[in-house]
């Protein structure tokens, strides 16, 4: 069995080969830290309840608090239940299903443009992409935007592989990585009509193709409302929509900057530099050199995700993330016409270059995965060695939303229930403390008086104080916690 494996990796071209080393030491240095953010802690807690419970069509943070989450679709929290099934609870066990897809990604969005343009083009434009630093580090990362970015570029990547209108099996299988991409993000993944216009130009607008195609695409949306329904008795797709459109994006959160909009072009040229600039220029080249499709898919992907992001008041980094691939495309494809490498040489010397990152971050004392949450983590040896199950905070009316996201961190490192409160609760809840509960208590001029009775305090660092019952709090060493440093 093992040797047919390695016949099997000796047919693959030597520069796949060495540009999959590449990637896995890149993507996975220091993979053992212990740091996450914050959208990594959410979606790691809910994977957990689904580990734990059974709660595949109805995972949740914790009672009341993103019960039922319905954010997203659940495709990628349960590829991550089944990441800490194998790895545990940890930052790797959370991280892997991003590592693995998001290098599968990089490999597809190579082999179809080296499929489509040339493998000078592909390299150059793969090289380019790994030097935009928020797109890597995305691929060492809990969120679900790079699984939904890899399965658009595997869509991609079958979509390229159509050579005749009767290529069925392609079509089917570019329409279901399209699907997948949906059942990971939801409406985010606006990214797929880009791909599916340019699948159908492929398929030469033929009706059977382009069926296998919508089944594809269709079939496993379908399938997961169908079972949704029949676990929940909910249209998920109704709440999911009501949640994104509604709570999430009221239209009176857009921008009042009638220039606000410009902060998605401006946040990617700051994150992707030169490859941002370059990128028209590419794609008028690629116009005239009539790679017309491809410019066209790769202008319609970021006017697409301009016209969705640009305008919301959320300004954040991983909206830019479906866009990188095709600023490489076309940056890569305008300094291919200059400059032509030894494809072989280069992969491999990728390969050495990984090889040295890797040992390097490894033994040297940086960080390479800053830890969200710092503060929170300093606290979780009191918690883990006694017998605590439930931590109370204190919030207001308005800050319900991000105390359910402060939640992520207690459920995530400390693997205990969090329960919110209000301040007028507060005597009630430490009235009726047990052995079982813990009270975080922000450190401030309201709440420092509680440091004068260390029997209940069991640690404390600049920013909280954890208060218990005198049993738990006599069993631990009641010390000052400090913050880890990132």
């Amino acid at each position: 069995m093992s040797k047919k494996i390695f016949q099997n990796l000796a047919q693959i071209d030597s520069r796949i080969r060495w540009l999959v080393f590449a990637l896995i030491l890149f993507v996975f240095a220091k993979s053992w830290e212990p740091g996450v953010g914050l959208d990594s802690a959410t979606y790691g807690s809910i994977a957990q309840d689904i580990l734990h419970n059974g709660t595949w069509f109805n995972p949740k943070l914790a009672p009341h608090i993103f019960d039922p989450f319905v954010e997203h679709p659940y495709l990628a929290l349960w590829l991550d239940t089944l990441s800490l099934k194998a790895w545990g609870a940890t930052a790797m066990g959370i991280h892997f299903v991003s590592s693995v897809l998001g290098i599968l990604g990089v490999l597809a969005f190579f082999c179809a443009i080296r499929r489509l343009v040339d493998e000078n083009t592909a390299l150059l434009a793969t090289i380019l992409l790994m030097t935009i630093n928020v797109f890597m580090n995305f691929m060492s990362s809990g969120w679900f935007d790079m699984p939904m970015v890899a399965f658009m570029l595997i869509g991609f990547y079958f979509s390229s592989r159509i050579s005749d209108g009767d290529d069925l099996l392609t079509a089917f299988l570019t329409g279901l990585f399209l699907s997948f991409a949906v059942l990971t993000k939801g409406a985010a993944a606006v990214g797929i009509f880009p791909i599916l216009l340019f699948t159908a130009s492929r398929c030469h607008w033929r009706w059977r193709p382009l069926l296998f195609l919508s089944v594809g695409l269709v079939a496993p949306i379908a399938a997961f409302s169908i079972a949704h329904y029949e676990s929940q008795g909910f249209s998920f797709w109704k709440e999911y929509f009501h949640k994104q459109f509604v709570i999430h994006n009221d239209p009176r959160e857009a921008s009042p900057d009638s220039a606000g909009w410009t902060w998605y072009i401006q946040d990617a040229v700051s994150h992707a530099h030169l490859v941002a600039l370059l990128f028209i220029p590419g794609l008028v080249i690629l116009w005239k050199r009539n790679f017309r499709w491809l410019a066209f898919i790769a202008a319609f992907e970021f006017l697409i995700h301009l016209a969705v992001y640009a305008f919301s008041i959320r300004q954040n980094r991983q909206y830019l993330l479906p866009i990188f691939p095709w600023f490489a495309l076309g940056a890569g494809f305008l300094i291919s016409l200059r400059w032509k490498l030894n494809t072989e040489k280069w992969t491999k010397g990728l390969f050495y270059l990984s090889v040295v990152y890797f040992f390097t971050v490894s033994v040297l004392p940086v960080t390479v995965h800053s830890m969200s949450g710092a503060e929170f983590y300093a606290f979780t040896s009191v918690i883990k060695n006694s017998p605590i199950k439930n931590v109370y905070f204190e919030v207001t009316e308005e800050e319900k939303a991000t105390g359910e996201l402060r939640s992520s961190y207690f459920t995530w490192y400390w693997q205990v229930v969090p329960v919110m409160f209000t301040a007028p609760e507060l005597p009630l809840v430490i009235s009726s403390l047990t052995n079982s509960d813990a009270i975080l208590l922000a450190l401030n001029g309201a709440n420092n008086h509680y440091l004068q009775t260390p029997d209940l305090v069991c640690a404390w660092n600049d920013a909280w104080i954890l208060i218990s019952t005198k049993e738990n709090c006599s069993s631990v060493e009641r010390k000052f916690k400090k913050v880890p440093a990132n």
